[in-house]
């Protein structure tokens, strides 16, 4: 009985070929639609995974990323740490976590860029004469919103990180509240040593958050009320700035 009916197939025998190809392309077509034959969900999974975190109008392409990286490397003109980097994207939802760590090593294994010594024992990237030649001629396939972003925010990022070594703050819990103790740095003695009492964590931080956005603003502040001489420290108006429109 097994004998009649294989040879019932026979006729069909020479289309097998064509009926594996058609299922192999049916399965790829769905795949990148979300759904893998062999796995219900596969491709939605890896494809969410590669995207998360990336807003409408952010890079998706690894290609796309290594040349961002490069024209951002190029225009700040400074060596810069994954973690800065990373921050600076992520925080405009141009790129994903993922996607990125895979261009940075990817591009320093092209000799795109190399890595230098930094502090804390933190290595940064900076670009090389390949890498620059790259982003001259390449950067204009980018979007120039994706551009902008890109580089504001690692100049904002750089900035604030400065400012924040330069003009320290720390918050230390105390019985009743919390303490802010703030400090503005200078090559001898320090400008400024404060320390103010707040009742409550969230109160504390807005503290912090306000010292940060202008201590120049405090120190006259400060000195205007002890000295008396309000005219010597001028008005007291807080210093144009937009470096803490990202945080």
């Amino acid at each position: 009985m097994v004998f009649p009916f294989f040879f019932s197939f026979l006729p069909f025998f020479p289309l097998y070929p064509l009926f594996i190809l058609a299922f192999i392309l049916y399965n790829e077509k769905h795949i990148g639609a979300g759904f893998n034959v062999f796995g219900k969900g596969a491709g939605a999974v890896e494809l969410n995974a590669l995207t998360a975190g990336v807003e409408p109008g952010g890079l998706t392409h690894g290609y796309e990323i290594k040349i961002l990286v490069c024209y951002l490397l190029d225009q700040i003109k400074e060596a810069m740490t994954f973690e800065q980097i990373h921050e600076a994207l992520l925080a405009k939802g141009l790129v994903n976590y993922f996607e990125l760590a895979d261009a940075l090593s990817e591009l320093l294994e092209s000799g795109h860029i190399r890595t230098v010594d930094c502090i804390k024992d933190s290595d940064a990237y900076q670009l090389t004469p390949l890498g620059l030649e790259t982003s001259h001629t390449f950067q204009s396939s980018l979007p120039t919103t994706v551009r902008d972003k890109a580089v504001r925010s690692a100049r904002n990022l750089l900035a604030r990180k400065k400012r924040e070594t330069e003009n320290l703050v720390s918050i230390t819990r105390a019985m009743d509240g919390y303490i802010v103790d703030m400090t503005i740095c200078d090559i001898g003695s320090d400008l400024l040593s404060l320390s103010l009492f707040m009742p409550t964590e969230e109160e504390a931080q807005q503290v912090r958050r306000r010292f940060l956005r202008d201590p120049l603003l405090v120190y006259k502040g400060v000195l205007a009320l002890m000295t008396g001489d309000l005219k010597t420290v001028g008005e007291l108006s807080e210093t144009p700035d937009n470096i803490y429109e990202d945080s």
